[in-house]
């Protein structure tokens, strides 16, 4: 088999990981993407961890099988559920991106001692991933769960009152009185970048993963940029999903501006 370029693999339970996916593609253009959204199961923030290991590690297997040099866990609550079995299923020779280490440290890099906010699913906040690493660097956390919000930009409720209502239910009343940047801790939440950011008191940063996971998976290139791989069609793009669906479809054309098929693919024991 010819050295070639080797795909990245992506995941997450729907669109919210494509703002992930589209940072990745611009960095890496001759890197062949496959992108596997959950959306049989979306979303994840509302499952238990041990199912979300589940699905997390069925998903690992698919895209090993398919022949990806690299994993990027584009799911906040995967990440902080489910690294360990991510990286078990991917081993050694496969490096394995979560999206919450990589903002972690550049928040850390920047605001070091002072006052951070973390929004996110619910199984993202519980786990305490976010507050832990950012305390160990010697930041003081206040992490809030929303829980709605990625159901609600799922549907696409992403520019319009649904969704303005319920950033003001989560943000209002000093809920993060005193931060100096609010870290999205769901790469749902970029979509609605700009009505956070309109609610928070003024000089707050609103921060997402995208570009600092991107520069982390750069960072690893020379590991997994050539090998044996069956894609002769650098910067070619997969869309696999779990179950088709209209509003995937979608969002995927919007974020990479261009018409996308998607391939669905059942995960093993899936109805």
């Amino acid at each position: 088999m010819p050295k070639a370029f080797r795909p990245i693999g992506i995941f997450d339970s729907g669109i919210g990981g494509l703002t992930v996916a589209r940072a990745i593609s611009k960095r890496f253009p001759q890197h062949p993407l496959i992108y596997f959204g959950d959306t049989a199961h979306l979303p994840y923030g509302e499952k238990s961890p041990e199912l979300i290991q589940h699905y997390a590690a069925r998903i690992t297997r698919e895209l090993v099988d398919l022949g990806c040099g690299a994993i990027v866990i584009a799911c906040n609550s995967a990440s902080s559920n489910a690294l360990k079995e991510v990286r078990s299923i991917a081993g050694a020779s496969i490096p394995v991106i979560d999206v919450i280490q990589p903002v972690v440290e550049a928040v850390a890099q920047r605001f070091e001692g002072q006052s951070i906010g973390v929004i996110g699913t619910r199984a993202t906040i519980d786990s305490g991933w976010y507050q832990r690493l950012l305390q160990e660097r010697g930041c003081r956390v206040k992490a809030k769960a929303t829980p709605l919000l990625a159901s609600a930009i799922e549907e696409g409720f992403h520019a319009g009152k649904v969704s303005s209502t319920l950033i003001e239910a989560y943000l209002t009343k000093g809920a993060f009185d005193g931060i100096k940047a609010l870290v999205l801790g769901c790469t749902h939440y970029p979509l609605i970048s700009q009505e956070i950011l309109s609610l928070l008191p003024e000089g707050v940063e609103v921060i997402d993963s995208a570009d600092s996971v991107a520069r982390a998976l750069s960072d690893l290139s020379d590991d997994f940029a050539m090998g044996e791989s069956d894609s002769q069609n650098p910067g070619l793009r997969r869309f696999i999903v779990s179950d088709l669906t209209r509003s995937f479809q979608l969002g995927a054309e919007r974020f990479f501006g261009s018409p996308v098929i998607l391939e669905e693919r059942k995960l093993s024991g899936q109805a």
